[in-house]
């Protein structure tokens, strides 16, 4: 009898861990977004978005993500081929004289532009708008020579700046993507 009464509650422990780790697990919605044979992207896309459209363009892959919240932001992501970073690796590649030279960019914008890394050591350079009509932010990195920038803009119907959460899902977004080299 003691052995069936073990038996038996082994069984339901084990069936309880089970339902218990499929309630924790959500379904992860991966994007692949392949660039050009010479590695594929992929993450997982955040919760409650979708990936809305992908177009190749000659010089430049778009693929841009929304959600059916039309108050929550868009994004896309942007890559293309840089030939001035053909030799970069990563961003923190570059000196420190590289760096401020990209930090300055364009003298005729006005927006405020710092450098974070992600948690995984990856510098990214963050343009916020300045301009409260045009909000928007933009996330860039490079990697093997391609331009990777991630553009966050209010949601359709939203008439409110984009807020310092919105900015946080952003970067974890990119900070969770995966190059993936291409065999």
């Amino acid at each position: 009898m003691k052995k069936t009464l073990t038996v038996l509650i082994c069984i339901l422990a084990a069936v309880a861990c089970t339902f218990a780790a499929a309630e924790n697990n959500r379904k992860e919605d991966y994007t692949v977004v392949s660039v050009n044979g010479a590695f594929n992207i992929r993450g997982i896309t955040p919760e409650g978005y979708r990936l809305k459209d992908t177009e190749n363009l000659d010089s430049m892959i778009w693929a841009s993500f929304s959600s059916d919240d039309p108050l929550k932001p868009d994004f896309d992501l942007v890559i293309s081929f840089a030939e001035e970073y053909a030799d970069v690796e990563r961003l923190n590649d570059l000196s420190e004289g590289e760096m401020t030279q990209l930090m300055n960019g364009d003298p005729t914008l006005n927006d405020k532009i710092d450098i974070m890394e992600t948690d995984y050591g990856t510098k990214v350079m963050i343009l916020r708008s300045n301009n409260p009509s045009d909000d928007f932010a933009s996330f860039v990195t490079i990697y093997k020579g391609y331009e990777i920038a991630l553009n966050l803009f209010p949601g359709r119907d939203s008439t409110e700046p984009l807020t310092d959460a919105q900015i946080a899902q952003a970067m974890k977004f990119l900070s969770d993507l995966d190059f993936v080299p291409v065999d």
